[in-house]
């Protein structure tokens, strides 16, 4: 007889949610909003299309590899998958994406934390990541069970509050077509289509694991999509919520104020003296949650992939909270500016593996190398053209 399983489909979407819902989602969509102004209902689309519909898709189209990457990236030949699984997992890992959830927060509440250093709060910071991670069948429970809903009621309250109370956005004079294609972009610089791929994997063998491997290949993959829906529908919310954020308060800030200084400023007028508790833990679940699964999913492939199974998944989990540590340190502007350039020109060649996997396993449509090799000499030539003139 087969076991029933132990997660329920909220679970999954909740734990999805909270995997994907960190630093960068916090600071690109209210930073969206102050930009678009008056026009942030046709940024937010923008914002939207890449931000919400590309995970989703990454995240159906990864089901249906069964949450195996290596197969999703093998299509475009062995060396060139190898390559970009490993360009994708060092950006979602301890070079970009982990640094960037430990120094956003820092950011947003160094100046309540006079006495605390980038370095004691990096320290913090992956030692609490540890404790959550280091029993990595424990990672969806608490996620999806507890975190997650913390999550949603401290973030939450800051967008009801902010919305409610807000009155009107400063007018935005750019044309409507450049607020959507530049908000196409903030959309991007969450990374989520990245992330998503790896993080299917880990929720698909997680739901393996909570279910003793008991569980038919077509109701992992009906939980799972149905798991995205409840995620795209509290990330899209999101999103919308705190573009509003920015456009309704964008008079308090400056457009060339990073998205954490954005945030902070505008909680802690929203919610008033009690904005800095509320920020502190907001920013804090958002991040520490994100963080969590980004660490297990990067040690479980360094143990296996790069060192062939040779350390065990606590060393493995050790050597990427070191490497976030070092990254961290050099402050988020620095890593925020050193990482554009690489997400601009890596992300459109991510986008279409994704297209063509989608294409392959919806519509049995086969071709992948000729459109990933035409998408990799466009971004070349974009690269590289300027500096010939």
């Amino acid at each position: 007889m087969k076991q029933k399983s132990s997660v329920s489909i909220t679970t999954i979407g909740l734990a999805i949610f909270t995997m994907l819902f960190g630093a960068g989602n916090i600071i690109y969509p209210i930073k969206a909003g102050v930009l678009a102004g008056s026009k942030n209902y046709i940024g937010i689309l923008g914002f939207l299309l890449t931000g919400v519909l590309l995970p989703i898709m990454g995240l159906i189209t990864m089901i249906l590899f069964d949450g195996d990457y290596k197969a999703f990236f093998a299509r475009i030949g062995r060396v060139p998958g190898y390559l970009a699984i490993l360009f994708c997992m060092f950006i979602i890992g301890p070079m970009l994406v982990m640094p960037r959830c430990i120094t956003v927060p820092y950011d947003m509440l160094s100046p309540f934390l006079p006495n605390v250093s980038l370095n004691v709060f990096t320290l913090f910071f992956t030692t609490v990541t540890f404790i959550l991670t280091y029993k990595e069948s424990n990672l969806l429970d608490i996620l999806g069970k507890y975190m997650s809903w913390l999550l949603i009621g401290s973030l939450g309250l800051i967008i009801a509050v902010g919305v409610f109370n807000g009155q009107t956005m400063i007018e935005q004079s750019l044309p409507a077509s450049t607020i959507f294609f530049e908000q196409i972009l903030h959309g991007f610089q969450t990374l989520d289509l990245i992330a998503t791929i790896f993080f299917a994997f880990i929720i698909v063998r997680l739901i393996k694991l909570n279910t003793h491997g008991d569980i038919s290949p077509h109701k992992l993959a009906l939980m799972g999509l149905k798991g995205g829906t409840i995620t795209a529908v509290l990330m899209a919310a999101f999103y919308v919520g705190f573009s509003y954020l920015g456009a309704y308060y964008a008079y308090l800030v400056s457009p060339d104020m990073n998205g954490a200084e954005i945030f902070r400023t505008i909680t802690i007028h929203v919610i008033g003296q009690y904005g800095v508790f509320v920020l502190i833990f907001a920013v804090f679940m958002a991040c520490i949650s994100t963080l969590a699964a980004l660490a297990a999913v990067f040690a479980d492939y360094m143990r296996k992939e790069i060192f062939n199974n040779k350390i065990s998944y606590i060393q493995s989990l050790i050597l990427s909270l070191v490497m976030t540590i070092i990254i961290s340190n050099f402050g988020l502007s620095n890593i925020l500016k050193y990482g554009f350039p690489v997400i601009s020109f890596g992300y459109p060649i991510i986008v279409s593996i994704t297209l063509c996997n989608m294409a392959y396993k919806l519509f049995d449509m086969p071709y992948i190398k000729v459109p990933v090799l035409a998408t990799t000499l466009a971004m070349i030539a974009i690269y590289v053209y300027p500096h010939l003139m």
